[in-house]
């Protein structure tokens, strides 16, 4: 499974079964863990964790739950291969497990056990998502890389006929000059028009240029508006020779100007509409209002907050019993009201916004700027 909005409300919406979900999330990250040994040690205390959490439920559920932790371990252990992989979120029901994720980022190790798919992790990841392409660009060379969830491939290299300087040193001769520059230009376009190609197909969040600064400047210059509009920073001087690892560090840089200037601009239309209740909500009161009447434009969440609530029969939450029972009975308690909030956020087609800590929203666990 890719992480994308539309691949996590689908996992929302699975059709429901008459056993539990059993969500595990496992950090494999081989600079955390070198051996297979000591990530799947962490593996199975969160499988002990979900077995427990499974104990108060019926004991067809619990054997349910039993049966999801067993094929996770056997899995983890004969099927899959690390290779680059760095975080595995694994989603099991009835004995079997119905999908998986595959990513090159770190995650938290989490087991839980509910109705539902566990999707908060994957809101996380998702917003680190970005579609990033570069392109190290010299006058008869290009490479073209992607990166996505920090993997980085090799998209394409181009490599084009330009003619260069003869043996007694300076250009070719004068009569061929423009034809040389031609050439260059030619070379450009057809990166270009690749980019653009690859733009078309799967939208990118940022472009970023590198190379020898005259051919990379000279480079922006001629790209196509659609990508001009996507361009991120100035070029950069590195390399056509340049390794993974320098390549990857600066993708992740980029990467992460996009994800703190987003929230900049989020932060910043949320502390625009302060005091104003029709353009915001601050608190896990005025948030589970907006969730209920699907008026959540994007949810504010600290990572890890956790309040206890309730569900009504219409499928409408609240804090307290009684506020729930006034939306239809019976009414049943929840262990995470936020994790409810998040996943009815999510259904509605809202965006999610983690935060380690409430200094960015003022004390609050949730916040959310409405629609309508």
């Amino acid at each position: 499974m890719e992480v994308t909005a539309t691949a996590i409300r689908s996992l929302l919406n699975r059709p429901p079964s008459t056993s539990p979900v059993t969500s595990v999330y496992v950090n494999t990250d081989g600079s955390r863990y070198p051996r297979p040994a000591d990530y799947e040690a962490r593996l199975d205390n969160l499988l002990r964790s979900a077995r427990r959490a499974a104990s108060a439920l019926s004991q067809d559920a619990q054997d349910a739950v039993r049966a999801d932790t067993e094929q996770i371990s056997r899995w983890v252990r004969s099927s899959f291969d690390r290779s680059g992989i760095k975080g595995l979120g694994l989603f099991a029901s009835a004995g079997d497990i119905f999908e998986q994720v595959e990513v090159a980022v770190g995650v938290r190790n989490i087991a839980r056990v509910g109705d539902r798919p566990y999707v908060v992790p994957l809101q996380a990841l998702l917003g680190r998502h970005h579609h990033i392409a570069l392109a190290v660009v010299e006058r008869d060379r290009a490479r073209i890389l992607r990166y996505q969830l920090g993997r980085i491939e090799e998209h394409l290299d181009v490599t084009s006929d330009v003619h260069g300087q003869h043996d007694q040193g300076g250009w070719s001769q004068n009569r061929f000059q423009r034809g040389i520059e031609h050439e260059v230009l030619a070379h450009m376009r057809d990166v270009s028009d690749i980019l653009l190609r690859l733009h078309e197909h799967e939208p990118l969040d940022a472009l970023v240029v590198a190379g020898p600064t005259a051919e990379a400047s000279e480079f922006v210059r001629k790209l196509h508006p659609y990508l001009a509009k996507v361009l991120h920073g100035e070029p950069i001087s590195i390399p056509l020779t340049a390794d993974t690892d320098q390549l990857s560090a600066v993708l992740r840089d980029a990467e992460q100007e996009l994800v703190s200037r987003r929230r900049r601009e989020l932060l910043a239309r949320l502390e625009a509409g302060k005091g104003q209740a029709e353009r915001d909500a601050r608190g896990i009161r005025h948030v589970v209002e907006a969730v209920n009447a699907k008026r959540v434009d994007v949810l504010f969440v600290v990572e890890g907050a956790g309040e206890p609530g309730w569900k009504s029969a219409s499928g409408a939450l609240a804090l307290y019993e009684h506020e729930a029972e006034s939306y239809g009975t019976p009414v049943e308690p929840v262990d995470d009201l936020i994790d409810e909030i998040i996943e009815q956020a999510v259904l509605s087609g809202a965006d999610i916004e983690l935060f380690r800590d409430g200094s960015r929203l003022d004390g609050h666990p949730v916040a959310a700027l409405l629609r309508f």
